[in-house]
C-alpha cells in the first residue's frame, strides 16, 4: 500500500485505516516527474489537505509523527473516475476481509483508527458486526475490537469530513477523547508489564 511506504512500524501501537489511496482520473492529472518521485518515495501526495491534516492532528494529540504508526487503506486498488468518486461498500468489504483484518491480525496495534464512516464500517462488517453511525464509532468504548487491538472511526481527514463532523473544533474534539483512550490503554500495558517483571 502506498501510505505503508512511510508508515511502516510492524510494532506500531496506533493503525492508521483510510478508504483508498488514489483515483484513476487523479493520478492522470497529477502526473508530473516530481509527483511521481515522491509517490514512490513516501506513497502520498504530501500537498493534499488530508495529509496535511492527519500529520497535524497525530502530532498534536498522539503525539506521534505519521512514520511511527502503520498505515494503510482498505481498498488496495486505484479506484475509478476522480479523487471523490464512491467506493461500493461490497468491494471495501472485500478488501477489509481479504487485506485489512490480516495486517491488523499482524501488527495488533493498541488502537485503530478508521478515517471515514465508510472505512470504519466496512471494517465492522468484515468482523461480522452491524453499521455504528460515526458519533457512536468515536466514542472511546472499546465497541469494535480484534483481539488487542480497539477499532474507531472518525471524520475523514478531508474537507469534507471536517465539514460533516460540524467543523475543526469537533474534529479536534474527537481527536482528543480518543488520544486520552489511546494513552490511556498504553498506561496499563506498562503497568502490567511492570507487574509482569516483579
Amino acid at each position: 500500500m502506498p501510505w505503508t511506504k512511510s508508515a511502516c512500524r510492524l510494532d506500531a501501537d496506533l493503525m492508521i485505516i483510510g478508504q483508498d489511496w488514489a483515483s484513476e482520473g487523479y493520478l492522470r492529472r497529477n502526473d508530473g516527474a516530481k509527483q511521481r518521485a515522491d509517490r514512490a518515495l513516501t506513497g502520498q501526495d504530501a500537498h493534499l489537505a488530508t495529509n496535511q491534516n492527519l500529520k497535524r492532528l497525530l502530532a498534536s494529540h498522539f503525539g506521534l509523527c505519521f512514520s511511527q504508526t502503520y498505515a494503510t487503506n482498505v481498498l488496495v486498488f486505484i479506484k475509478r473516475g476522480g479523487i471523490s468518486s464512491n467506493v461500493p461498500m461490497k468491494d471495501l468489504r472485500a478488501c477489509a476481509v481479504a487485506y485489512t483484518l490480516p495486517q491488523l491480525e499482524i501488527v495488533k496495534p493498541r488502537m485503530a483508527l478508521c478515517l471515514g464512516a465508510k472505512t470504519f464500517n466496512s471494517i465492522r462488517s468484515a468482523l461480522g458486526l452491524g453499521r455504528l453511525g460515526w458519533q457512536d464509532a468515536c466514542i472511546p468504548s472499546a465497541h469494535t475490537r480484534m483481539g488487542p487491538t480497539e477499532i474507531y472511526g472518525l471524520p475523514h481527514t478531508g474537507s469534507w469530513g471536517t465539514k460533516n463532523a460540524g467543523g475543526p473544533q469537533a474534529v479536534e474534539a474527537i481527536w482528543a477523547d480518543l488520544a486520552r483512550r489511546f494513552h490511556m490503554l498504553a498506561d496499563s500495558a506498562q503497568q502490567s508489564f511492570a507487574a509482569d517483571q516483579s
